[in-house]
């Protein structure tokens, strides 16, 4: 097998050498705008995050921090990948600090963050009940977990990367996007709001779609899932 051939759908690769390049980072406005979107969606109820503490999980390279209101005392960034970290941790503000962990064993006491954030980080996950009970023991009562959920395997997700994301990979020079989404992307939307609706049943839970907003995870791209944890 070729090296080229190695290389198709890599994930590894993908992360390491495009994965910067394929956020809309660049000029590419139809594709800079959908990249933002979610982001503004998950942060619309919070105009202020005023004394908070507030765990990121799934970090990446810090595409969701900038969307964050500032006011809050504490913003802990983490990521399974302590390199990616330790590159972009000199770029974060003051209050922000990283931390190399597994989102599936966090290293935390019960019940002591006010907001838990997951970006793009569910669909990856071996274990999704396993990670939302670990996220939800680490919020305090009345806190709030903010979830993206990719809705794979959707019509409009799968229009939209034959569309956009896949020719914009491979003019990148990335070839496979397609089964780099199949090996990476494990768990589809159905599954994931099924067990999110019971792990958080005692709380209160609330589904939001876009860019439609009808209740379909076939149809729209993502759902952002808003849960407010007990008291």
């Amino acid at each position: 097998m070729s090296k080229s051939e190695s290389n198709r759908g890599n994930v590894e690769l993908y992360y390491k050498e495009y994965y910067s390049r394929m956020m809309g980072h660049d000029s590419d406005g139809i594709l800079s705008i959908l990249w933002k979107y979610p982001h503004k969606v998950m942060e619309k109820p919070f105009r202020s995050n005023a004394g908070s503490h507030i765990l990121e999980l799934g970090f990446g390279e810090g595409e969701h921090i900038g969307f964050v209101s500032q006011g809050y005392e504490r913003y802990l960034a983490t990521d399974i990948d302590a390199d990616r970290l330790n590159r972009i941790k000199g770029f974060l503000p003051s209050s922000a600090s990283v931390l190399a962990c597994d989102a599936l064993a966090l290293p935390f006491e019960d019940a002591i963050f006010d907001r838990v954030i997951a970006t793009c980080l569910i669909a990856h996950l071996s274990n999704p009940e396993q990670a939302m009970i670990e996220w939800r023991r680490v919020l305090k009562p009345g806190g709030k977990l903010t979830m993206y959920v990719p809705c794979e395997p959707g019509l409009s997700l799968r229009l939209f990367r034959k569309l956009f994301t896949a020719p914009k990979a491979k003019k990148l020079g990335f070839d496979g996007f397609n089964l780099y989404i199949s090996r990476d992307h494990i768990n589809d939307a159905f599954r994931v709001l099924n067990i999110a609706a019971e792990v958080f049943r005692a709380d209160s839970f609330k589904q939001v779609f876009r860019p439609f907003f009808f209740r379909s995870w076939y149809l729209n791209l993502f759902c952002i899932v808003q849960i407010s944890k007990a008291k």
